[in-house]
Order: structure tokens, then sequence, then C-alpha cells
């Protein structure tokens, strides 16, 4: 009983909430266990009470740090999320990730046998595979809140001034329960013996290695570069796992597409060979593209009046994104190409069977 209430304590004076919650709940058990169940029931009375508070969580995230210099936040806080962010992964990286979530989700376990283990995540990969869609994915599934700092806004004209900026997110961070998302991690942890930076920015970055040391095992720190290969090497260090996020197979982008097409009215949504077909055009989009690529076929059928994917309003879409300022001859070859009529070719790009037949023999 005494531990339970000593943890209660350090949970109040580090204003960790998490701590709190989990060991009244378990100071409460104690006392149903030796027959004060008046006394359980009061324990576990405050505590819902002050879960349903809503606003509480909020409260505990005023005072937003502010870069000195030109008074803007230099972190976003994003509340504990209701809606679940469906994100697609391969076999070995839904892995790690949910390694990393058990990790959070058992530390109170951890804590209770001794077990202090650095809650530190790197994801690094190309631009649009997902990084920022894992860290929101990691705070739904431990319900904490993501504080994110976007490192390439972080930098003042004052490097003096980042410096601070970097120990007040940190401190910020540590003060109460909540994930700590470094991104665009490189434009800081650049590697010191790069010969073009310079030799201040150089104290910023020992600065940045300084607070990762000194944050504490019970805090989670998350961060993503698009540029691994230019982080100091002494960075990877820091961090207890490291996971690349790469391009999806054709088996994962089959089941992003067909996790794009599944809340909205699609003309090939049971067609395995239409869909297989899709899959291949995509294929060398990151999964953002995809998403993107769909969000505007579903936003202009709907405008239309259609509300309906249909493959060749698809196509279209898929080329336009992959080609800038795309004709309309350039259009209507493609989807020759690709096995579309001419009637529909038509239809979909609003010109007469006469122009698409004119463009198609002028290319025979």
């Amino acid at each position: 009983m005494y531990s339970e209430i000593l943890r209660i304590i350090e949970g109040g004076l580090s204003n960790d909430k998490r701590k709190i919650v989990s060991y009244s709940n378990r100071l409460a058990n104690r006392f149903e266990k030796d027959g004060d169940s008046a006394m359980a029931k009061c324990i576990l009375d405050v505590v819902n009470d002050v879960s349903r508070n809503g606003t509480s969580t909020m409260d505990e995230f005023r005072n937003i740090p502010v870069d000195s210099e030109s008074r803007m936040k230099i972190v976003e806080v994003i509340p504990e999320p209701h809606e679940r962010t469906k994100v697609v992964l391969s076999g070995v990286v839904k892995k790690q990730i949910e390694d990393f979530i058990e990790l959070i989700n058992h530390q109170d376990d951890l804590e209770k046998v001794g077990i202090d283990i650095s809650k530190t995540l790197l994801l690094y990969g190309r631009p649009g595979c997902g990084k920022t869609s894992i860290a929101h994915y990691i705070s739904e599934q431990t319900k904490m809140p993501l504080l994110i700092a976007r490192l390439d806004t972080l930098v003042s004209s004052l490097l003096g001034n980042t410096a601070k900026n970097i120990r007040a997110i940190f401190d910020y961070a540590q003060s109460r329960p909540c994930i700590l998302f470094l991104d665009e991690f490189d434009a800081i942890a650049k590697a010191r013996d790069d010969a073009h930076e310079l030799g201040e920015l150089k104290r910023v970055i020992n600065s940045l290695l300084q607070n990762i040391d000194s944050f504490p095992a019970s805090s989670i720190l998350i961060a993503a570069t698009n540029h691994a290969e230019l982080l100091d090497k002494a960075v990877w260090r820091r961090f207890q796992t490291s996971i690349e996020v790469g391009l999806l197979d054709d088996d994962l982008m089959k089941e992003l597409v067909s996790l794009l097409i599944d809340d909205f009215d699609c003309d090939f949504k049971n067609d395995e060979k239409r869909i297989a077909f899709v899959v291949k055009l995509l294929q060398g989009n990151t999964p953002s593209d995809v998403r993107t690529i769909f969000n505007k076929v579903k936003a202009l059928s709907v405008i239309k009046g259609i509300n309906k994917i249909t493959l060749e309003n698809l196509l279209v879409g898929i080329y336009n994104f992959n080609h800038n300022n795309a004709s309309v001859a350039e259009l209507v070859l493609y989807l020759s190409q690709n096995g579309i009529s001419q009637a529909l070719i038509s239809d979909t790009l609003g010109i007469s069977q006469r122009q698409v037949k004119n463009i198609l023999s002028k290319e025979k």
C-alpha cells in the first residue's frame, strides 16, 4: 500500500496524470482486498470523476512555449484522438510499432519490477510513406496526447534562441503525460562534421543531444526524418528503436486501395482484376500520394453529382497527379492504352467522340 501512495505522490509532483490514475486504481484494489470497500469506492469515484472531465486534459496544455523572437508557438498539441488513424504497414514495421506501443502501455508493470527502459523511436524514410501517421496512430493506441514540434520551423535567425526553444520543448513535454514528436528531425540533428554547417549550429545539435539524454525514461519521444543519411551518428544511439518506413508492395497497396474505396461507392470494388490493375498503376507512389489521388477523385465525383469512383476517372486522377499540366491529347492516349472505350473517354473528358478519334488516329 505504501508503494502505491509513494507512486501517486510522485505522479502528482511530476504532473503525471497517467501514473496517478494507475496507482490510485491499484490502491483501491488493495483496500477492496483488505475489506474496506467504502474507501475503495471513494478512491474510484474520484478517479472516474476526474477522467470524465475532458477539459482537464487541455488545461494541462495551456501556456504552450513560443519562440522569443517571432512569438509564434513552437509546438502543436493534438489532444487524445477519438477517431482511428488507419495505417497500412508491412509485417515487419507493424510488429516493431506494436512492440513500441506495448512498451508504453506496460510501463507501469515495468516500473513495478524496476525496469527503466527508454521509450524513444526514430522513424525514417522518403516523404509520404506514413511516418507522421504512425505517430498519430501510436498516440491513439496509447491514449496519450501528441505534442508536435516541427524542427524545420523551429530554427530561429538567432541560433542561441534555437537552443532555448529546444530546451523549452523538452521541459514542456516532460512536465505532463504526452508523446513528444519531433518532425523534420534532420533540420537540427545533422552530422556535426558537415563542413557547410556553422559552429553555432553544431552547438545547437549538442544541445539537442543533451536534452534527449536528460529526457526521463517515463517520457515518450518519437522523431521522424526524410533524410536519415544526414543524421549525426550520435543521434542514432539515442533511440531505443529505429524503423525504416518505405513504399508499399503490391499486397499492401491492394490493402490501402481497398481501405480507400471501402466507404465510398466504387464501380470496381468487387472486381479483383481491376483492383490489381489499379495497384499496378499506383506502384511508385507513396501512401500519402495514393490518399491524395483518391481524395481528389472522390471530391470531383461529388462536385459532378456522380458520387462514385469510376475506373476511368481514377485513371485520369492518377495521370494528372504524376504528370503536371497534362494535355487532353495525353489523357486520351493514356485512357485508350489502358482499355477505356472511346465513348467513355469522350464522356470522362467532356469532349466529342470525333475529337477522341482524331487524337487516336494521329498516333497510329
